[in-house]
């Protein structure tokens, strides 16, 4: 069998098991054409060597082709379509893993500032109301970009998020301040062209299409340089528009624990506002800064104080 078909086949077969792979069949697209529409038998560890490395130092994107690519063998082994694996043996040190940046409240504040700078006007109007939706809600950026007109029920104050990263539907209710923005926003957006009536993008262009993911991460770079907003200038890389995310579930378990409420049992409720398919991918998702370790810790003192009996 030829590398290609190989490859379509076990894109097939990971689709039919309910899963987007977006990313991982692009890097194994990709792969084909580094390699060639060869036999896969043919396929020999020099040039998969080479692919896996790319240019430059060793990054985690060296770990995500390896992993991805013995995912692949792995399933052409168990068909017999090759005998043997042609990838790399042993694995070189990998940098450590990409840690979110969690936003103060000061700096959220900032950035939405910063979206004054922006111009024309509709563009300035999209990024701040973008930012303030992807806070209030912890959506996925690639679900609000996604959302249509008929998606946003401002009078029910709900959301309807389509086809989500787990192929699931979910609704998303907001609060009345964040109505009011998505309402100032909805007011412009419906003077723009709606080519396809209320199944129209919610976030559009000055011609009414889609806003681009990679427009708004190039101008997400700008807010962040005029807000001021940086890691440490041996970092690896910036503060991106998805730990706002990350960002929107710390604050609101530090806001619980602040309270006194009871974490574990909301924990499941934040899971399924996020949108995770089970608690324990919210438990991972959540950084412990120093803010969050603080108020655990707090409430660890409180139940693990012996109680003082005054006879």
């Amino acid at each position: 069998m030829r590398l290609r078909d190989v490859v379509e086949g076990y894109i097939n077969y990971k689709r039919s098991l309910g899963m987007y792979f977006v990313s991982d069949a692009a890097v194994l697209r990709s792969f084909c054409r580094s390699i060639g529409d060869i036999p896969l038998e043919a396929v020999s560890p020099e040039p998969v060597r080479a692919f896996i490395a790319g240019t430059g130092p060793v990054t985690t994107r060296w770990g995500l082709k390896f992993h991805i690519l013995r995912s692949f063998y792995r399933y052409a082994l168990e068909r017999s379509f090759v005998s043997t694996s042609p990838l790399p043996l042993s694995v070189p040190k990998l940098p450590p893993p990409l840690t979110p940046y969690i936003y103060s409240v000061d700096e959220l504040n900032r950035l939405v500032a910063a979206t004054a700078t922006l111009q024309p006007v509709l563009r300035s109007l999209t990024l701040r109301s973008l930012l303030l939706l992807l806070y209030g809600t912890g959506m996925r950026i690639g679900e609000a970009l996604s959302l249509r007109l008929q998606d946003v029920d401002l009078a029910e104050r709900l959301l309807t998020v389509h086809d989500t990263k787990f192929f699931k539907t979910r609704f998303v209710p907001i609060g009345p301040r964040l109505t009011e923005v998505m309402s100032d926003y909805l007011s412009r957006r419906r003077q723009l062209p709606m080519a396809s009536g209320e199944a129209s993008s919610f976030f559009a262009t000055h011609k009414g299409i889609h806003v681009d993911y990679k427009v708004v991460n190039k101008l997400f770079g700008q807010l962040r340089t005029v807000a001021e907003i940086r890691r440490e200038s041996t970092a690896r890389y910036q503060p991106r528009i998805h730990d706002i995310r990350h960002t929107a579930a710390v604050h609101r378990v530090v806001a619980w624990y602040r309270s006194g409420a009871d974490v574990q049992r909301l924990l499941p409720q934040l899971a399924t506002y996020l949108g995770h398919k089970d608690i324990r991918s919210t438990q991972r998702y959540l950084s412990m800064t120093p803010e969050l370790l603080n108020e655990a810790s707090l409430r660890f003192e409180h139940y693990a104080r012996p109680e003082v009996h005054h006879d």
